[in-house]
């Protein structure tokens, strides 16, 4: 089976799959929880309102409705391999497009901001899309690239959550998702040929606010029967890990979101 059906497979049938009953309500707490920073990141980019912008892996939209607010006079592309949750009509300047990026391709210079958060940890040839997103960009343009890094779940303080937490890693890592790619994204932006690259890490976890708190508990009962049926945890593991993440414990944090922009250079 090639690269593109593994990711394709991966959002049909897999841990993130959009047919899960709970999985717009965790695109929606991941979109609470990390919105802030992204926006933060591409406030400082200082946006035209003219700019065309291209959203990769839109997931529940947030940020492509951000962006259309943002740019009245340009445009934005939300991509997403399953678009169910974007909705098209929110914006006149906004158009939703179901592609699988590992495969499809834009004109050379059509964009003047790409954005993609949880996006190219899952993508096998992920160093190849960037080359290819840079290509997309007008030259001047921005390439911001968010992803999640997960800390060693044995590290964690409570045994209830390094049982369950490692439980999920491991089936992440074998549906193909690289855990710790984020690290490299300053260094990927460099070496696809971006200029002021920078960064910043946003922390997550175990106890850090509510909202990550609830995410974590959604997360628990969308994958808790798959973890146990796969034989990666056991049902009791998964309800003491349920019971710690209601009993609001002090914070553990065991993911780092990396926020890297960088830019093609000007002519």
């Amino acid at each position: 089976m090639s690269g593109n059906l593994v990711h394709a497979d991966a959002y049909t049938t897999g841990l993130l799959s959009k047919d899960l009953p709970t999985e717009l309500t965790r695109l929606q707490l991941l979109e609470k929880t990390y919105d802030p920073g992204t926006v933060k990141v591409l406030e400082r980019l200082r946006p035209e309102p003219t700019w065309r912008c291209l959203e990769l892996g839109a997931g529940a939209g947030s940020v492509a409705y951000w962006m259309a607010d943002r740019v009245p006079a340009g445009s934005v592309v939300a991509a997403d391999i399953d678009p169910r949750f974007i909705d098209a009509g929110r914006a006149a300047n906004l158009t939703v497009q179901c592609a699988d990026i590992t495969t499809e391709d834009f004109p050379e210079g059509s964009f003047d901001l790409v954005h993609a958060r949880a996006v190219f940890m899952h993508l096998p040839q992920r160093e190849e899309v960037l080359r290819r997103a840079v290509r997309w960009l007008a030259p001047g343009g921005w390439l911001v690239v968010e992803d999640v890094y997960f800390l060693p779940a044995e590290d964690s303080p409570y045994p209830q959550w390094r049982q369950a937490n490692g439980a999920w890693t491991t089936a992440l890592a074998a549906q193909g998702i690289d855990l710790a790619w984020a690290r490299r994204i300053p260094a990927a932006l460099t070496d696809a040929g971006c200029v002021s690259v920078g960064v910043s890490v946003t922390p997550g976890g175990l106890g850090v606010d509510d909202d990550q708190d609830e995410l974590l508990r959604i997360r628990l009962l969308q994958s808790g029967d798959r973890l146990v049926g796969a034989g990666l945890a056991t049902a009791e593991q998964i309800d003491q890990a349920r019971l710690l993440v209601e009993s609001h414990p002090a914070p553990d944090v065991s993911t780092l979101v990396y926020s890297g922009w960088g830019q093609k250079p000007a002519r």
